[in-house]
């Protein structure tokens, strides 16, 4: 019996620590309790279609093919990686992102845009991809107008905090004047960082304790943007949004009537410690909801590569990849089987809770591809050849199929045409007799219930 006991005591205990060992390698599927009739309630709407072809309704009986082809929820990729691809490979990267996403963000990092350089080819590629996302009907966002990281080393050991507010304020300036076609903007990146352990000392940094701290340097420059630049969407966004001092500034920013619409949460689970549970990041969110702000996750990773334990085990890994940089060695972590199974099955129950969440008006995945991904993790949905992994056609599917209307059917036009469907932009074909008009329109949230649909001959 001893001889036994022990046995099955050894057993249970390996399956025991095994299990511990391989924590995030299984989803365990979320309740999502309510979800689902969540995103029927909040991202679908009911809508009149009133048709009128050359100033005059419709008196024919007529069939319809529609299809939502923009939501107005902003699904988002970061395209800072496709500086890094050319040729055939930008082709790719390019494809995938417009097949799947309607929203990008553009990095403007103040070391990349250096104004003391040439900046005649940043500003030809720069130009050369906003004008690819207007082209393709896609949003675009600003990252950011200002940072106390990725810094010229001119910015750095800048000493005269009078002078540097002018460059800042012009920086400022030209990114929201020289792109208007961009509606978004972080303003601050990672406001309430600047003089965390982990940073170093700049230009930045010492404008900021010139001006009294981070609160009263942060009103000037929402002010500033919003005298520059009135009518964008200016978010403030933080990399660790469970910090009680993110809390505290979006409040401060609310009782000064500071002019923001969205806060910003990042969401870089490349460690356990990281990895957001179903109740976390629903009460994450809920903290934030009374204060009346839209809440966009603007930095979403989920890794198909190991995970380390937390920070510190992160921390000596980003140490000896920075090392092997140095020597012009790559040092990524390789993406496995089992990970990206995880990784499919956690994305799909990590945005339909968001989805789901009437605060939350945007997501934005990080990296589309493991080539070149931030801190060498196996972090996209395409793997290092741009080849789709499973994450990939999971995402593809939700945001395509489940939640998407297409609707073909016959009416009396004279009559109009009523349909419940997913807020967003519409294209599709009206046919009357052997005629076949193209017709286009929006359906949006809190707008009037009937939209009329002209066409002309």
């Amino acid at each position: 019996m001893t001889i036994r006991f022990i046995a099955v005591f050894f057993v249970l205990t390996f399956f025991a620590l095994a299990a511990s060992a391989q924590d995030h390698l299984v989803h365990t599927p979320w309740k999502l309790e309510g979800a689902y009739e969540r995103i029927e309630n909040i991202r679908k709407g009911e809508v009149q279609l009133a048709f009128f072809l050359d100033g005059k309704p419709f008196k024919d009986k007529a069939s319809i093919d529609l299809e939502l082809v923009r939501h107005e929820f902003n699904f988002g990729v970061s395209m800072t990686q496709a500086s890094s691809l050319s040729g055939k490979a930008q082709s790719i990267y390019r494809n995938r992102v417009k097949e799947l996403f309607n929203f990008v963000t553009l990095g403007f990092y103040w070391a990349a845009r250096d104004e003391k350089n040439d900046l005649t080819g940043y500003n030809r590629m720069m130009r050369r991809k906003v004008e690819w996302a207007v082209a393709n009907d896609i949003k675009i966002k600003g990252h950011p107008l200002l940072w106390h990281e990725s810094l010229p080393k001119w910015v750095v050991d800048f000493k005269d905090p009078v002078a540097l507010e002018k460059i800042i304020f012009k920086r400022m300036q030209d990114l929201l004047l020289d792109y208007p076609e961009i509606q978004y903007w972080d303003v601050y990146n990672e406001a309430i960082a600047p003089f965390k352990n982990h940073v170093t000392p700049s230009g930045v940094t010492r404008w900021i304790t010139y001006k009294g701290g981070i609160y009263p340097a942060m009103l000037e420059l929402y002010a500033f943007a919003n005298k520059t630049a009135p009518n964008k969407i200016y978010t403030n966004n933080h990399y660790h949004p469970t910090d009680p001092e993110f809390l505290k500034l979006n409040e401060y920013f609310i009782d000064q009537n500071v002019g923001y619409q969205a806060i910003g949460m990042q969401a870089h689970m490349q460690t356990h410690a990281n990895v957001f549970d179903e109740q976390e990041l629903w009460d994450l969110v809920s903290t934030f909801t009374p204060l009346g702000k839209d809440i966009q996750f603007t930095e979403v990773t989920v890794t198909s590569s190991k995970l380390f334990n937390n920070w510190k085990d992160h921390g000596v890994f980003l140490e000896e990849r920075k090392a092997a940089r140095k020597k012009g060695e790559k040092m990524s972590l390789p993406s496995l089987q089992q990970k990206e199974v995880y990784q499919s099955d956690y994305i799909k129950d990590f945005y339909t809770l968001l989805f789901s969440h009437p605060s939350v008006s945007s997501i934005t995945m990080w990296n589309l591809t493991d080539s070149n991904a931030w801190r060498g993790h196996a972090a996209g949905i395409l793997d290092n050849d741009l080849k789709p992994k499973k994450a990939f056609f999971t995402l593809k599917e939700l945001i395509k199929d489940t939640w998407s209307t297409k609707l073909t059917t016959e009416f009396n036009a004279n009559e109009g045409l009523a349909f419940f469907g997913f807020y967003g932009k519409y294209k599709g074909t009206v046919s009357v007799g052997d005629k076949v008009y193209n017709i286009s329109f929006n359906h949006k949230k809190g707008s009037a219930d009937t939209i009329e649909v002209r066409i002309s001959e």
